[in-house]
């Protein structure tokens, strides 16, 4: 059959398919022990979800992505060992009501909202700890002074070349272009240690080669495809090219951002979902150390000053090509069809919200088991200049 001519009957039973594909492979490969504390997220999506509590408990009902689809219902009763210890609402549409936020708060589960397109919406926690005076005093002194903001941000840039030069390594395929990225990264790497960049511009370009270094390797990633002539998908979907979305690639925005917004490209739909996960689950832990997620060191556009998790994204900057191990693991291991992924009228790629589930959780995995940067950062004097030192 013609891919111009599959029916739309066709069609639909390939998403399906693939919806119930993606729900099985995010169901949990082992069981859990009745005496052990549940440790993956609760995530869901689809329409009409509904968070409520009933006699007690908390009810929960998954939304619909696809029909037919088995209805999912959870039912957690309070201070029991299966509670999740988030969950991540992705898109979708439905009710929470508030006795449900109460309950959740009580059992100090977050609640992260996800939109659509990757971004990070909102998070909700059960506010049992509020920014303390001397952590954000620190922020603040860290911020406004030139010096100790410089070796703050070098000090994640640094870290940041670390964690890309081991995902290298170990998730993408011997090649003499990653062997060069690799040989690459570790001299930058003990560059910022030993003879540091002396401005934040200086900085910002050492980043920028990093980068550079670490995605030109990205191509490389075999992408495997199948059932193409029922579902078919953009040539240039066969490999992976750049963090920068397609439809930006000609018009860049004049203050140098946004590129990687609207993804049009699989992976970096899938990245975005990653990394949106990645700054809920900082921003939990930063309130729950008592800092103020928005007062940005090294990210301080004015403009979202107060608004936009500042502080979160300078806290996640280390962790990305962490984070990046979750969507290489999924790259490696799935054949994706074409209903995997959606086409907006305005070029973006959409994920399967099942699909988007899965990253989700993976991400979450991810995230839950990471190193993060040293906490108990605190400022402090030395003899010469103020400077970041470490806490504990």
């Amino acid at each position: 059959m013609d891919s111009s001519q599959a029916s739309p009957d066709t069609v639909s039973a390939m998403y399906q398919d693939r919806c119930s594909f993606w729900i099985a492979e995010s169901e949990p490969k082992s069981s859990r022990r009745l005496r052990d504390r549940e440790e993956m997220s609760l995530v869901l999506t689809g329409h009409g979800l509904s968070l409520r509590v009933e006699k007690g408990s908390l009810l929960i009902r998954d939304g619909h992505t696809h029909y037919p689809a088995k209805e999912r219902v959870w039912r957690f009763f309070p201070g029991a060992l299966d509670v999740p210890p988030s969950i991540v609402v992705l898109d979708g549409s439905g009710n929470i009501t508030l006795d449900a936020i109460d309950w959740l708060a009580t059992q100090r589960v977050p609640l992260i909202r996800l939109r659509w397109n990757g971004r990070f919406a909102s998070v909700l926690t059960s506010g049992g700890k509020t920014a303390r005076a001397e952590q954000v005093e620190w922020q603040q002194k860290t911020r406004d002074d030139p010096r100790a903001r410089l070796d703050f941000s070098i000090d994640l840039i640094r870290q940041k070349a670390e964690n890309s030069l081991r995902t290298l390594e170990e998730y993408l395929p011997p090649s003499p272009l990653r062997d060069r990225a690799c040989a690459n990264l570790e001299i930058r790497a003990k560059t910022l240690k030993q003879k540091p960049p002396r401005s934040h511009a200086s900085l910002l370009g050492f980043e920028g080669s990093i980068a550079s270094d670490y995605f030109r390797v990205w191509p490389t990633i075999p992408l495997k495809w199948k059932a193409q002539k029922r579902h078919p998908v953009p040539d240039d979907w066969s490999k992976y090219r750049s963090r920068v979305a397609l439809r930006y690639g000609i018009l860049l925005h004049s203050n140098g951002g946004g590129y990687n917004r609207g993804a049009t490209h699989p992976v970096n739909a899938m990245l975005n979902y990653a990394y949106a996960v990645l700054i809920a689950r900082t921003q939990i832990r930063l309130v729950a150390e008592g800092y103020d997620p928005t007062l940005g060191i090294m990210h301080q556009k004015q403009g979202l000053k107060g608004i936009s998790p500042a502080f979160a994204l300078d806290r996640m900057e280390p962790m990305r090509p962490v984070v990046d191990r979750a969507v290489l693991q999924l790259i490696g291991e799935t054949t994706f069809t074409g209903a995997d992924f959606a086409i907006q009228n305005d070029g973006v790629c959409r994920l399967n919200p099942e699909l988007a589930r899965r990253v989700a959780q993976l991400a979450m995995e991810r995230c839950d088991s990471l190193p993060y940067p040293k906490r108990g950062w605190r400022y402090q004097r030395t003899r010469s200049s103020r400077a970041v030192a470490y806490g504990k």
